[in-house]
């Protein structure tokens, strides 16, 4: 357990667990498309920034019973969602998992780990 001293602390550790495992990490990349707007003389004059999302990841352990059974091209839903860095807004989308990696090792418990892309502008 953490112990935080001082009138002011970030934020430590995972807020929330997610369903089917349990979460030791996630990263979440804020990303869009762009495209250059250029003059007659082909120098650049603006720019036209579109399709924001985010590219997230989320790694952890397989716990020993009621182990995570998503599917890949099937939406999820985060208990950890991230804080709001896009135009628009992350309340309006879906989470689609693109990828499941799951590991095994000697001396270590399974792992887990989930990657996919948040999109605002599809909706459930």
């Amino acid at each position: 357990m953490a112990t935080l001293l001082g009138a002011t602390n970030g934020l430590f550790g995972i807020a929330t667990q997610q369903t089917g495992f349990l979460l030791d990490g996630s990263s979440q990349a804020f990303e869009q498309d762009e495209k250059m707007v250029k003059n007659i003389s082909g120098d650049d004059t603006g720019i036209s920034m579109y399709n924001e999302r985010i590219q997230f990841s989320l790694s952890g352990f397989v716990p020993a019973t009621s182990g995570y059974s998503g599917t890949i091209a099937a939406s999820i839903t985060l208990a950890t969602a991230p804080e709001d860095h896009l135009i628009g807004n992350v309340t309006s989308g879906i989470y689609i998992v693109k990828g499941i990696t799951k590991t095994q090792a000697a001396e270590e418990y399974r792992r887990i780990e989930l990657n996919g892309t948040y999109s605002p502008t599809i909706v459930t």
